[in-house]
């Protein structure tokens, strides 16, 4: 069913390799999420998601902690739509995963 969808979504370019990364890409990001609910047990009311000097922007806590793992599945279907899937990108999203890590652990 999902490599059905796949298929569907990324046409003809869809070979074993590219469900390969896909699957892997689609991995790290299903864990950002993961990661994303359990430390929203932990966060204040308010996150802040912008810092404009001495001033924060802040965003309830509810909202803000889905930023990094969406930001994360739109840049990952857009390689897949545009077939730019490549071991760098996996490679990315761990290093973008440990980003946000540390930036949630810092707002506790």
């Amino acid at each position: 069913m999902i490599r059905k969808q796949l298929k569907k979504i990324a046409g003809e370019n869809f070979t074993g390799n590219h469900a390969k990364l896909e699957g892997v890409n689609f991995g790290i990001i299903l864990l950002m999420f993961l990661c994303s609910g359990v430390m929203l047990f932990f966060f204040p009311q308010e996150i802040p998601i912008l810092h404009n000097g001495a001033r924060d922007y802040l965003l309830p806590a509810a909202l803000g902690v889905w930023l990094f793992p969406m930001t994360a599945l739109i840049i990952n279907l857009s390689f897949l739509r545009q077939n730019r899937l490549t071991k760098f990108n996996s490679v990315f999203f761990v290093i973008f995963l440990a980003v946000m890590m540390f930036f949630y652990i810092s707002l506790i």
